[in-house]
């Protein structure tokens, strides 16, 4: 089992940033994380390790950073001795910690989401240091179809060497999930609802020959909420080269959320399968890659199939011309 090491500035991140479920001192936000990492930039500090030993009144003063946020970075440097308990109890049970600071962190995830990408990561498991990889969303609702479609999308992941984003939910990613680790594809799962530690035991042995990597983005003991689950699928986005949609509904679930907001951030290429489903066929007269079903039975690779079938600028809806009700979704997915 890997060990945690942690530079002075990733602890630092982590410190100030992380909300521990048991941890009482309210962390600052990503934007005003983002808001003083701009400001030690400025003066020419060496990253947040910078804010060790200063007081609230002196980052005031020397580094003209709000009252508030200081007054929130200093009760977080008192209680570092219950931060560093909380730290060898997570590493206890398996579970590092990084962030952007450490060179395991993905940089695709900041290459593709920027200020958006989780300031900090949970992780069991080892990051390759460089690697492309395919999502699969789809309904929870899987018809036999759907689930041949999927099995042979990720048999071209295994032939493509790639690795298989899993964001950990029910229906098509379940069946891609379950079908990647019984065909040894390299799988990274972004977690759900407490379900690190029982995925890490039932598939201890692949996380230890280095075929899984779990993660998560919130306190593996804090219950996910809504915003937590979204969220989560838009880190599944920046992770993936290619998103592949199987299923879908007009206006309702995460799949259509997810599809939407990746319209409207660019984070991943999304291939959306030409089938009987209206929200497919929505996505399709939107900004989406058409993916047939000849392509899903072809020996072509997922770059060939995707410069075979993406669509000029004029033929595109504008995202911004969208409803309001495309984009917002029922979420009444996982």
């Amino acid at each position: 089992m890997k060990q945690m090491t942690l530079n002075l500035n990733s602890l630092a991140t982590i410190l100030f940033t992380c909300d521990f479920y048991a941890y009482k001192e309210v962390p600052v936000t990503s934007d005003e994380w983002h808001e003083v990492e701009r400001i030690l930039k400025i003066h020419g500090l060496h990253g947040p390790a910078s804010l060790f030993g200063l007081t609230s009144d002196e980052m005031m003063d020397m580094l003209n950073i709000s009252e508030f946020v200081a007054y929130k970075l200093s009760c977080r440097i008192k209680t570092i001795s219950t931060f560093l308990k909380l730290l060898n109890d997570l590493n206890a049970k398996g579970i590092r910690m990084i962030t952007k600071y450490d060179d395991e962190y993905p940089r695709i995830l900041l290459k593709n989401m920027k200020k958006r990408a989780p300031d900090y990561l949970y992780i069991i498991g080892e990051m390759p240091v460089e690697f492309e990889a395919v999502s699969i969303l789809g309904l929870q609702e899987v018809t036999r179809k759907d689930r041949a479609y999927t099995k042979r999308l990720v048999d071209k992941i295994i032939e493509e060497n790639k690795w298989f984003i899993s964001n950990d939910s029910k229906g098509i990613d379940s069946d891609a999930f379950t079908y990647a680790i019984n065909h040894k594809c390299k799988t990274i799962a972004f977690m759900c609802d407490k379900d690190m530690l029982n995925k890490a035991h039932d598939y201890r042995r692949q996380i230890k020959n280095g075929s899984l990597v779990l993660l998560s983005a919130v306190d593996p003991i804090r219950r996910f909420d809504i915003t937590h689950c979204l969220d989560r699928n838009s880190y599944v986005c920046g992770l993936a080269k290619y998103q592949v949609i199987i299923s879908s509904k007009i206006n309702s679930g995460a799949t259509w959320f997810t599809a939407m907001h990746n319209m409207h951030h660019n984070w991943t290429k999304s291939f959306v399968l030409k089938n009987e489903y209206p929200g497919n066929m929505r996505l399709l007269e939107m900004k989406t890659i058409p993916l047939y079903i000849k392509d899903v039975l072809s020996d072509l690779s997922f770059e060939m199939i995707y410069e075979n079938n993406k669509k000029e600028e004029s033929d595109e809806i504008n995202i911004d011309q969208m409803s309001i009700f495309e984009f917002i979704g029922d979420n009444d997915e996982k």
